[in-house]
């Protein structure tokens, strides 16, 4: 059963995991509509979306949660563009823009495709795909089919890195 909702504030959607060190936090969302359907498990939110939940946020025009269990498999964050950050344990700040972002939950995984870019501290990549390992800290770029939008990186030494 869909529910629509224009103009509150969702909030208290517990149990949805992004990161290990955001779990126990609640998530914090407004949108212009939302619509619920726990059999399939789904949300989704429209209209000027903001999602946070502790250090992490995500803005976009409509964002979509996918549940198995009440766990979160993925969030895909639509938009022009959706913007995504977070604060890592080290004290630096993770920050993503993109036509689309998706993040998969159980892989720890950002995927990034359309105008993608992708700040990790001071170091700073965009292609038209970014695929981002939070677990292992690395990061993937493509360029776009055409080789029109060439892969573009700008990596600072780990001493000027702050």
């Amino acid at each position: 059963m869909y529910r629509h909702h224009p103009d509150w504030i969702i909030a208290s959607l517990l149990f949805l995991v992004f990161t290990t060190a955001t779990a126990s936090e609640p998530i914090d969302i407004e949108a212009d509509q939302a619509e619920f359907d726990e059999r399939s498990g789904t949300s989704f939110f429209q209209g000027d979306v903001q999602l946070q939940r502790g250090t992490l946020s995500i803005t976009a025009d409509k964002i979509t949660l996918y549940r198995v269990n009440k766990r979160l498999e993925r969030t895909v964050a639509e938009g022009h563009p959706a913007r995504y950050t977070q604060k890592t344990p080290q004290g630096g700040e993770i920050r993503a823009e993109a036509e689309k972002i998706e993040y998969f939950a159980t892989k720890e995984e950002l995927h990034m495709t359309g105008k993608a870019r992708l700040w990790h501290d001071k170091n700073r990549f965009s292609g038209e795909r970014i695929i981002y390992h939070i677990r292992s800290d690395k990061v993937q770029a493509d360029s776009n089919d055409s080789g029109k939008q060439r892969v573009h990186a700008i990596i600072y030494p780990d001493e000027n890195n702050k």
